[in-house]
């Protein structure tokens, strides 16, 4: 039996040793460094080796392959203020006090059934999906570490990564083993980038061990994946935020490609994708608060930024991000958009959905002219955000939906339509949608000058049962969107009615459909929309409606304007058609409304505003106001405003001057309000 036993160990032995003057120097090289913490063990009888206990299995380093896995996976969601920042495992950046986190949820006695490995695989519940699959390299690579010990790598060995030969090296899997160690899962590929540096030419001394380098983190592994989970919700095509310039389809490749013409190179903390993401001028409030390690990812990224790459020569790349897309042309319009949807402190649900929400208190001074504090002014208090939206984006799942659940004012399913060629993207939603009509489709609507919830022209949630389909093509800087769209549209109770767009829906049981196509481009810090909207009206009548917008964002690097905004419009709605005596002319009308806004912002976190607007109903002569039928509807705001944002906190003052042009009343506005998102 000793005699049979000693020939299998002289054999392995040799063929151990044939394998290795058959490798290359830099596959020695790496094959020495994977092997030092079990040589370590080996010079350390404390430790175990030759003088000591049995050594482990050699298994992949927690430092170079383990840790920096967990950083570009994980972190951007397990840190402190990030969305999985009330869960049990945080991470640092610290290899040492990450090793001990982490170490809490794994099973060294039953690796398979470590707690750590049921959550990135989706074995068990994770709001993050399942990012690495069983068959995936990161699981296999994980489940090889905790099999060898899960232990944390002695300092010596802490060695910078030595990057891979020009021709793919033999996966260790099919090498012949060492002699006595049995082999582990593939070490060919990496589990997620790291830094490099080259290995030292053959005949040269081995190279010591030096700390690792920081390089900056490579955007398909890290940054985009960070964005897909905090930005995709609303930045996909027919999202909420509808129209921006950052435009995220699931596919690392081009979403790098939008990403970085939101980045400037030479002050990267001051580019609009850091900016934006930390509150300033982002309808989605600060999805990335200001001192969040997800923004110093962001910043490191645009720092160590390459020329970028071209999907030709790269390749579609998949990720195990949401495969969902966003929103179209250039920057958001402030406050345009769900009021949260993936702010700072978003609560991350079993099965990948997510909840946040958008809550405020208003106290107001109304009844006056002029003075606030005037005799007769009256208080008065307030809600008019009371929202809370749950949305859904898994990962792999090209389909998501999103719903405002308190009052169900919207809800929409949608999907991307994949593949088409570039630069074509296309998703469709249906349900009860947020109309795309005008710059900012949800309820923050500026025609006549009044915004949010005091806008009297159109609906202040024009949320409606139908279905929509959102085209984007991108050309370099240039983004061109198309919004094509069904809902259920308005209708006249008679024939000579006059139309309310605020509430004059056809009912549900006799649903007239109203049929529209939004049109928007943008370019660099400038963008357009026009909008059309068509819909029979019963009684003959048809109602034709359009917009037009432009807005003008903070040009960065432009003395003093890069601290102004500006946006303009106007719409114009016109009710024609009808039988004798109802429709023609004296009898067809429109509604005319327009608004002008400027913004100054002195400091990120601050913005002083100028809007102004009229307004005018049940026009028949001229083109925008008819002298001869005003009322005290017809009317135009000048609204003087000062707001703070920090985090998810926004206060504002405003001022609003309303001035009928018939038959003044007192109903200027004095408003302090206070909105937090989450």
């Amino acid at each position: 039996m000793r005699t049979s036993r000693r020939t299998r160990l002289v054999a392995l032995c040799l063929l151990a040793a044939g394998a290795a003057r058959a490798q290359s120097p830099q596959e020695k090289r790496r094959d020495d460094i994977l092997d030092e913490p079990e040589k370590a063990g080996a010079r350390n009888p404390k430790t175990g080796g030759a003088h000591g206990a049995p050594a482990a299995a050699a298994a992949p380093s927690f430092g170079r392959v383990i840790h920096p896995a967990l950083m570009a996976t994980c972190k951007p969601c397990h840190a402190p203020g990030a969305p999985a920042g009330g869960s049990h495992l945080l991470f640092s950046g610290d290899p040492a006090a990450d090793h001990h986190a982490v170490a809490r949820f794994v099973n060294v006695h039953d690796a398979e059934a470590s707690p750590v490995l049921a959550k990135v695989s989706g074995a068990a519940p994770h709001g993050g999906a399942a990012p690495w699959p069983a068959t995936s390299a990161p699981y296999q690579k994980m489940l090889a570490w905790i099999r060898g010990g899960a232990r944390l790598d002695a300092a010596a060995t802490m060695l910078a990564p030595v990057t891979e030969p020009a021709t793919p090296p033999v996966p260790a899997s099919k090498r012949p083993p060492k002699a006595g160690v049995p082999s582990t899962a593939p070490e060919s590929e990496t589990a997620a980038p790291a830094p490099e540096v080259a290995t030292p030419p053959a005949g040269e001394a081995p190279a010591v061990a030096v700390p690792a380098t920081p390089v900056a983190p490579t955007f398909a592994a890290t940054v985009h994946p960070l964005l897909m989970t905090s930005c995709a919700v609303c930045h996909r095509p027919g999202g909420p935020a509808a129209m921006t310039r950052l435009l995220l389809s699931g596919d690392a490749v081009k979403d790098e490609a939008v990403a970085r013409g939101l980045v400037d190179e030479q002050t990267p903390e001051r580019s609009l994708l850091v900016t934006k993401a930390s509150g300033e001028m982002h309808g989605g409030g600060p999805v990335l608060p200001a001192g969040d390690a997800r923004i110093e990812i962001i910043v490191a990224w645009v720092r160590g930024l390459a020329p970028p790459p071209t999907a030709s020569a790269v390749g579609p790349v998949t990720t195990s991000a949401p495969t969902v897309a966003a929103p179209p042309p250039s920057a958001t319009p402030a406050h345009a958009g769900p009021p949260g949807l993936g702010g700072p402190g978003a609560l991350a649900l079993p099965l990948g959905f997510m909840l946040d929400g958008r809550f405020s208190l208003d106290y107001e001074r109304r009844q006056f002219t002029g003075s606030p504090f005037a005799d007769g002014s009256v208080n008065a208090l307030r809600s008019y955000h009371h929202f809370l939206f749950l949305s859904r984006d898994a990962a792999g799942d090209p389909c998501g939906l999103a719903i405002e659940v308190l009052t169900l004012q919207f809800w929409e399913a949608h999907c991307r339509i994949a593949p088409l060629p570039p630069p074509l993207r296309l998703s469709v939603a249906g349900g009860k949608i947020v109309v795309p009509f005008g710059a900012d489709p949800l309820y923050h609507q500026n025609y006549g000058g009044l915004g949010g919830f005091d806008q009297p022209v159109l609906p202040v949630i024009w949320a409606i049962e139908g279905a929509a389909a959102h085209l984007v093509v991108e050309r370099g800087p240039l983004v061109v969107t198309d919004d094509l769209f069904v809902v259920r549209g308005f209708a006249l109770p008679h024939a000579d009615s006059i139309l309310n767009l605020q509430s004059g829906f056809s009912s549900e049981d006799a649903t007239k459909l109203g049929f529209g196509n939004r049109v928007g481009a943008a370019w660099m810090f400038a963008s357009a929309w026009y909008s059309a909207y068509y819909n029979p009206l019963g009684f003959g009548r048809r109602l034709y409606m359009q917009a037009l917008d432009v807005t003008i964002w903070r040009p960065r690097g432009v003395p003093v304007l890069g601290h102004f905004s500006a946006g303009a419009g106007f719409l114009r709605a016109d009710v024609s058609g009808g039988g004798p005596g109802v429709g023609g002319v004296g009898y067809d009308y429109y509604d005319f409304a327009d608004y002008l806004q400027l913004r100054y912002y002195p400091v990120d976190w601050l913005y002083i505003q100028y809007r102004s607007g009229i307004r005018t109903f049940d026009n028949r002569r001229g083109i925008v106001l008819d002298k001869t039928r005003l009322t005290d509807a017809d009317a135009s705001t000048h609204n003087f405003a000062v707001v703070a944002r920090h985090r998810g906190l926004t206060v504002g003052l405003y001022y609003f001057i309303n001035l009928e042009m018939v038959d003044e009343i007192p109903n200027d506005l004095f408003r302090l309000s206070v909105v937090y998102e989450f």
